[in-house]
Parts: structure tokens; C-alpha cells; sequence
């Protein structure tokens, strides 16, 4: 079992993945209860599980979802299922859990986690947006991503494993840094790699970055006549010239 959370209509969403399986249902019953009484202490009552990456689910799990759905309704909330796999659709098509769960309180559900990358003009220097559930939003050089940080802050208080500002967004041109401080406070990862302490991941496409168990989207529009890999085009072709008249040059002696 892997456990993620990511924003959605502007509240968070535990995002599981893998299998729920009887060896993963004490540390599943943990996470599930620690959330939701996160969220309790928010003052949200609805809850939502996102399981479109799980691929098997034990009947002892499916007994937790029922029990914290009753417990959800009698705080006058709604405990949601969000896109269940194929697998799982399987499943409770089988075994009529749909039907059970509704009669409990609770709710299926299909939405999409993030918004569609922004389409944006190129410019002279690559362009970054952050992308939190549906929320978007255009980076400038030295901001920075968490609790404190100036992107969206409000959206990640009291999110397990986020700290103040755990990344700083650099712009370099023709693409954008994710720089860790020292002293970040939170697990930083890029791409599922865990960026240390002082280092920097390069952000050049489309990038998942994880704070703790926070995940969100980096989108960078590379500036007008670069290549995918943030490169300009003439500058390759410069390139290419110089190392064939190097090679030509070789080749006379």
C-alpha cells in the first residue's frame, strides 16, 4: 500500500494505491482514522479516498470503509470513493458493496485530481506553473512551495509532512530549479527522487513533486525556439557545425 494525499475542489484527498491486501489493514485503519479526524479538526466533514491505483482490496478493508462511513454520517458528512479501478469496480460489482456502502452514507464518485497543463505562448524564458487539484498557478522566480510559502499556502496547513517552505522555485532561462534548503523540514521528491538537503532537481516538462505525502504538478512552457529538453534550437545546430569542423578538421591531418 502506497499512501499520497492531493488536492481536489480545494480540500485534500488520501490517494491509495497498490493493494489493500489483510498485511497492509493496520496501517490502511491507522492512516484512515488519523485523516479523517484531520479533517474533523478542519471543520470538514466530507471525506474523500482516491483508489483509482488500487488493485486489490481485502474484506476487511471494505469493513473499515463501511464502519467510517456510518462514523462520517453521524458528523452529518459524506465519506466518498473517487475512480475505483477496474479491478475494483470488479469487485463490488461481485460482492454489492456499492449498494452496501450507499446504504452506510457513503458515496461513489469519478473526478479528475488535476487540472489540464495551461496552454501558454512561449517566451523568452521558460515559464512555470504549479498545478494543486484544479487550482493553477504561475510561478516567479524565488517562490516558494509549502505551508509558508507563496504558492497556495492555504491549501497545504495542517498537511502531514509539510513544512514551511521546503522548495524554492529558481529561473534559469531556459528552464526552472526545485532547490531543498538545508533545512527543509520535509521529505522533498521529483519525479518519485528524493531531492537531498542543498541539492536541486531541474524542471524542464511535466513534473510531479512530492512534499511529505503532499503531491502536486510542475508544468514548465520552455521559452520560444527551445527543444523538449529546455535546449535552443540554434544553439544545437551551432554545436553541430563546431563538432563536424572539429571531426573535418581530424580527418585532414
Amino acid at each position: 500500500m502506497e499512501v499520497a494525499f492531493e488536492i481536489a475542489g480545494g480540500r485534500p484527498v488520501l490517494v491509495l494505491s497498490r493493494r489493500l491486501d489483510d498485511e497492509a489493514a493496520a496501517r490502511f485503519n491507522r492512516q484512515l482514522i488519523l485523516w479523517v479526524e484531520r479533517l474533523f479538526n478542519r471543520g470538514i466533514t466530507d471525506v474523500a479516498i482516491e483508489l483509482s491505483g488500487v488493485s486489490y482490496v481485502s474484506s476487511e478493508i471494505l469493513r473499515s470503509l463501511l464502519s467510517m462511513a456510518k462514523r462520517v454520517r453521524a458528523r452529518r458528512g459524506t465519506l466518498y470513493i473517487l475512480n475505483p479501478s477496474p479491478e475494483l469496480e470488479e469487485t463490488f460489482g461481485v460482492i454489492g458493496f456499492r449498494e452496501i456502502f450507499e446504504s452506510y452514507g457513503g458515496k461513489f464518485k469519478q473526478i479528475d485530481l488535476a487540472s489540464p497543463p495551461p496552454e501558454r505562448a512561449s517566451g523568452d524564458t521558460a515559464q512555470l506553473d504549479i498545478i494543486v487539484g484544479d487550482r493553477v498557478v504561475a510561478c516567479q522566480d524565488g517562490d516558494t512551495l509549502g505551508t509558508e510559502g507563496s504558492v497556495a499556502p492555504e491549501l497545504l496547513v495542517d498537511l502531514p509532512g509539510v513544512a514551511a517552505r521546503p522548495v524554492v522555485f529558481q529561473n534559469e532561462g531556459a528552464h526552472w530549479l526545485a532547490t531543498v534548503p538545508p533545512d527543509p523540514g520535509s521529505v522533498v521528491r521529483v519525479d518519485n527522487q528524493v531531492i537531498a538537503p542543498g541539492q536541486q532537481a531541474v524542471l524542464k516538462g511535466d513534473h510531479l513533486i512530492q512534499i511529505g505525502e503532499l503531491r502536486v504538478r510542475a508544468y514548465v512552457t520552455l521559452p520560444e525556439g527551445a527543444n523538449k529538453d529546455g535546449e535552443q534550437i540554434n544553439e544545437q545546430v551551432q554545436d553541430v557545425f563546431s563538432r563536424t569542423a572539429e571531426w573535418i578538421g581530424r580527418m585532414k591531418e
